[in-house]
């Protein structure tokens, strides 16, 4: 049976420290940060400005950067819009837009597996 909110009170929550973050639920601050870092993002976008990652070699012009949380689950997911600019050119991959998933982890938030905070470092330092 559906219990409204459940996913405030699960049992995992038990063992983490209140004020300690974990790997699958960042605190307060770290989503502040996060969605900080996607407004920048959003009003350079904005202001004309091209904003570009690197993820595993492949390089992407970021369209924008989203947040939206399920009515449902309540359930957060983060991500940046993509349009890939660059790739392997033997790998008949078309360069449509993608999503890259954000997510948070022991190192931080991380597309793909790698380090947000690295990828964006040098234009919002």
């Amino acid at each position: 049976m559906y219990k409204p909110e459940a996913w405030r009170y699960d049992e995992a929550e038990d063992d983490i420290l209140p004020g300690s973050p974990s790997a699958s639920d960042p605190n307060v601050f770290e989503q502040c940060r996060l969605l900080d870092l996607l407004g920048r993002i959003n009003y350079k976008i904005i202001s004309g400005k091209r904003v570009y990652v690197e993820v595993d070699g492949v390089v992407y012009k970021t369209i924008y950067g989203g947040y939206w949380r399920s009515v449902f689950t309540g359930i957060e997911h983060y991500l940046l819009r993509c349009q890939q600019v660059s790739g392997n050119a033997w790998s008949g991959e078309a360069n449509g837009s993608v999503d890259l998933p954000i997510a948070y982890s022991k190192e931080g938030w991380t597309a793909r597996g790698h380090s947000l905070s690295f990828i964006l470092n040098r234009d919002f330092a």
